[in-house]
């Protein structure tokens, strides 16, 4: 009986209510304690970040890719349009992820790489507009509408999460961004909850309030104070960690509402269902995507990448 009510205290109820929401949290932050703990033990550990912040962009790309590769009219899958799609949009990560590999290995930072993957893939995207756009100027429109959103989430910001990853603190800097991320989500959502009166973007996001807002804000700079110092030690005095901390919750909290208005484009509740009571990959990790620009100037600004 003991066991029984044990098993049923740690078993998803597949509501997506709060006890789903917070055993995803607890099974996700152990799984990536555990691949921490590796990662700083074994040779060459730091490839283990790497590798989960390029699935992490690879799948989220997929997850937007999947949420437009249909037909406007037929709702039907366009095969090909979506692969061309996806592989545009993925050029990005690939070229932070290979940079991220030479940096582990010991080869020295080259951004170069990045920068024409990153072009490359604008550019292309840019063509395929006027591809969709070459019979009638509302297909090029519909595709602005999904994939420039997209692009800057996931073509511009999402590759810095591979960039932070590959840097020789790699781990720590990720714990950081999850520290703040996550301690900004988690007191907007209950402050919101609980006193939240003032609607914040209703159009985009109908939960989130003004008052949920500012003290996310507030909770981000505080764990972005503190966990800095815990977890990276010295290198920055506290007013650069207040502002650097403020602008990452900030970057964090405009990704969240990027992500709802790609779902509202095409009216869906989240991306995924891989995560239970979170949803898609993106819907679970936008914020730190959104952040990880923030996160990549204030290293370079401070001489740490």
């Amino acid at each position: 009986m003991g066991l029984s009510s044990l098993a049923s205290a740690f078993a998803f109820e597949g509501d997506g209510g709060l006890k789903d929401r917070l055993l995803t949290a607890l099974y996700v932050i152990s799984a990536a304690m555990a691949l921490s703990l590796l990662a700083i033990w074994i040779p060459y550990g730091g490839l283990l970040p790497v590798a989960w912040a390029s699935a992490v962009v690879f799948t989220a790309v997929f997850e937007v890719v999947r949420l437009f590769g249909r037909d406007q009219d037929t709702q039907r899958y366009r095969p090909l349009s979506a692969a061309l799609a996806y592989a545009l949009l993925v050029i990005p990560a690939i070229g932070a992820t290979v940079g991220a590999v030479g940096r582990v290995l010991g080869y020295p930072a080259n951004f170069e790489f990045s920068y024409l993957c990153l072009v490359l893939s604008g550019v292309g995207l840019v063509i395929m507009q006027v591809l969709e756009g070459r019979e009638d100027v509302s297909g090029a429109s519909r595709f602005a509408e999904r994939y420039s959103t997209a692009f800057l989430l996931l073509g511009v910001c999402a590759p810095q999460l591979i960039v932070i990853s590959g840097s020789p603190r790699g781990v720590q800097l990720l714990w950081w961004m999850v520290a703040v991320v996550a301690l900004n989500d988690a007191t907007a959502y209950f402050v919101g909850r609980w006193i939240g009166r003032s609607k914040m973007a209703p159009g985009l996001s109908p939960n989130k309030t003004m008052q949920g807002m500012i003290a996310g804000l507030l909770a981000g700079v505080v764990a972005g104070v503190l966990f800095w110092q815990w977890l990276l030690g010295s290198g920055a005095s506290v007013g650069v960690l207040v502002c650097a901390s403020l602008w990452v919750t900030l970057a964090a909290q405009a990704a969240d509402l990027s992500k709802s208005y790609l779902k509202r484009l095409r009216g869906v509740k989240d991306f995924g269902a891989i995560f239970p009571g979170h949803g898609g990959v993106l819907d679970r990790f936008d914020a730190m995507i959104g952040a990880s620009p923030v996160v990549v100037i204030f290293l370079v600004l401070l001489g740490l990448l």
